[in-house]
């Protein structure tokens, strides 16, 4: 088993196993950090410990909601904070520095001490660019040398000029009444007991100035910087960053008190990837749920070592050590921190959280990309907490409001808007794994003066990003709308080529993909998009012919959606979504919204379609249909539904969406509901 952490990383050699305290003390700010007087007990200045590799200084103010930060050069950011009503005890950076789709740059507070993400300068880097990196500040620390006891274990990240980063993790031993400091600097992770002769470094330590401790080789003199002990969550945190010489890295060490207590723990916080959310950890595994810089949300669930190896400190659990990207995990008092093995792909990485002990959240809280059926794309954020919504579209403008369980129908929930003026409000939602289906008051597609009437829509936070990922063959369902008119659009479409070509089926016929006539087939490139899970189709014939989609990831399954405005004339709003194809065609009962702005719940088997549904003038209806399928040469998952008459609609469903959509007759043109499957 020793082999086994040895080729993981271990302690790490030369100058990133050590102190590097050749010039540790150079990357501070010359700033005392301390409270001030004003309102709130939080109001203050922090010295921050970032993970480019610098100390700097955080002075905040949550009275003004403003903060500065001032970097190791004198160079001062100053800006605005506000809580992210999504995820409460957090609050959001503003800062100019931030370019990126979605901004990470975010921090949680305990007693005296700050972790969050800030975008500081990227080491090195000339000109500057910017990057959210995670930090943890202080202002309680400790200055009495006897208090300085205990035994330590460390972890430490490195930057170096050319990008090049590494990784360090080791155990280390303060004593004597804080007059000397061990560590061991072994590619194996010791105990301090158990260290080799060879890669035990004794360091002397005397009282600096500001609250600082000065470290000093015993066998080599000039081996010597400086070091802090932040007391946070009523544990000794030490902490040590700056800039070393030779050779030339920025570093940042934080070390926690050994402990074989491991208890289970969810962390909040940021991670040299730039990315922000919880870590829950326990003995069998590490979840990451978080949002990366590029608005993408993901969970990554990885194996934690149940205990720690024979020679290894008892406070450090080893992660995915089995897998491809390995980590190593320490906690304690307030934080839980990861870091990543001297392995390519994960050296230089590290998670730094802050320990929430409150009641976990509703894991539905979040932001979900809206598809609407005005033809728009918004964002929608919910905190099922508080009962809290905003409703973001493409221009900026803010829909926010509140919203209550329906006590007439469980799991759905009430939307609260002032822009609902009709007798009965059928704005309502339901939430699945990762996805809100739903109906909303959008502004009325391509309508001048603006005006509102409630809409259908599909939120996801699961959308795919990596191309190979798009293939499948969908059943298309869609409307056309203008100021006065509206269409459908019904067709089923293939995504194959590694997810590079798109083929459609354009034909006033419904045809399955394989039984398409040449002259109706049409063919288009897919490519990246404008977003990190959207992409670009372009008719290889008519350039002309493009748009943008994005596939979620709903029920286990790939769901095609699309909104947006195309730039014809007159102006046409649209939106599709697409099911997968599928032999079964199972009973389902499903509850969700139309575009006539009715809320209802439909039943359908394998003949026949029901929906009892209240719309927005009061009233209250029953529609019936019977089902037939889409013939022989139509797609298997898709069903014409007759309700008498030309009343001619078609149908599609997955494991968890059911969605149809009027035939293009002047009756039903336009015509769309989409539900939620119970």
């Amino acid at each position: 088993m020793v082999a086994l952490l040895a080729a993981c990383g271990g302690g790490g050699g030369g100058g990133s196993g050590g102190l590097s305290l050749s010039s540790g003390g150079s990357g501070k700010p010359e700033v005392a950090a301390g409270k001030t007087l004003g309102v709130d007990a939080r109001n203050g200045s922090y010295r921050v410990y970032a993970a480019n590799g610098t100390q700097q200084q955080l002075a905040v103010d949550f009275d003004a909601g403003s903060y500065t930060m001032t970097d190791n050069l004198g160079l001062a950011e100053s800006g605005s904070f506000a809580e992210d009503f999504t995820e409460p005890g957090t609050y959001v950076f503003a800062s100019s520095r931030i370019t990126t789709a979605a901004n990470t740059a975010r921090f949680r507070v305990t007693t005296d001490a700050i972790v969050g993400a800030f975008p500081f300068q990227t080491a090195y880097s000339s000109p500057a660019t910017y990057a959210a990196q995670p930090f943890v500040a202080a202002r309680d620390f400790v200055t009495t040398a006897a208090l300085l006891d205990g035994t330590y274990n460390r972890f430490s990240v490195t930057r170096s000029p050319g990008g090049s980063q590494d990784s360090s993790m080791l155990s280390m031993r303060l004593s004597a009444s804080g007059t000397v400091l061990e560590i061991c600097n072994d590619a194996i992770i010791y105990k301090i007991d158990l260290c080799p002769t060879a890669s035990k470094r004794t360091y002397s330590v005397t009282a600096g100035t500001d609250d600082a401790w000065v470290a000093t080789n015993v066998a080599n003199s000039s081996d010597i910087g400086n070091f802090r002990v932040a007391r946070i969550g009523g544990q000794n945190v030490y902490l040590n960053g700056g800039v070393s010489v030779t050779p030339a890295q920025q570093f940042m060490r934080i070390a926690l008190p050994e402990s074989s207590s491991w208890p289970t723990t969810r962390g909040i916080g940021s991670s040299t990837t730039g990315s922000w959310g919880t870590n829950l950890i326990d003995t069998a595994n590490s979840v990451r749920t978080a949002t990366g810089t590029d608005d993408t949300y993901g969970v990554l669930t990885m194996p934690v070592d149940s205990t720690a190896y024979p020679n290894q400190p008892q406070g450090i659990r080893g992660v995915n050590l089995s897998g491809a990207s390995k980590y190593f995990a320490m906690q304690g008092g307030a934080l839980s921190v990861l870091v990543g093995t001297r392995n390519p792909g994960t050296q230089g990485y590290i998670q730094l959280n802050l320990i929430d002990t409150g009641t976990a959240p509703d894991a539905r809280n979040g932001r979900y990309k809206v598809y609407a059926t005005n033809g728009t794309r918004q964002t929608l954020a919910l905190n099922l907490d508080s009962k809290r919504y905003e409703m973001t579209d493409e221009a900026g403008t803010v829909a926010s409001g509140s919203f209550a369980e329906d006590t007439a129908e469980a799991g759905s929930f009430i939307f609260d808007s002032s822009r609902i003026t009709s007798p009965v409000n059928t704005a309502r939602f339901r939430l699945a794994t990762d996805t809100v289906v739903g109906s909303f008051p959008f502004a009325v597609a391509q309508v001048t003066p603006v005006s509102y009437g409630v809409r259908p829509f599909v939120a996801s936070r699961a959308l795919v990003k990596t191309q190979a990922d798009l293939a499948g063959t969908y059943n298309r369902l869609g409307i056309n709308l203008t100021a006065t008119t509206g269409d459908s659009s019904i067709t089923q479409i293939q995504i194959a080529s590694g997810g590079a070509a798109l083929y459609l089926c354009n034909d006033n016929l419904i045809y399955r993909i394989d039984n398409c006539p040449a002259a109706s087939l049409r063919t288009y490139t897919v490519s990246a998009g404008p977003t990190v899970d959207t992409w670009h189709i372009v008719s290889v014939t008519n350039p002309s012919d493009n748009g943008n989609f994005g596939i979620a990831r709903i029920g286990g399954e790939n769901v095609y959606l699309g909104a947006g405005v195309s730039s014809s004339t007159p102006t046409i709003s649209q939106f599709r979504i697409g099911l997968p194809e599928r032999a079964t065609w199972p009973a389902i009962a499903a509850r969700g919204g139309a575009a006539n702005g009715s809320w209802g719940s439909t039943a359908i088997d394998a003949s026949s379609y029901a929906r009892t549904q209240a719309l927005p003038d009061g009233t209250t209806a029953t529609l019936n249909a019977t089902l037939g399928s889409a013939g022989a040469i139509g797609p298997l998952n898709m069903r014409a539904a007759t309700f008498g008459g030309t009343a001619l609609h078609f149908a599609s469903q997955s494991s968890k969406l059911f969605a149809m959509v009027g035939s293009r007759s002047p009756a039903t043109a336009g015509a769309l509901e989409i539900g939620l499957i119970d």
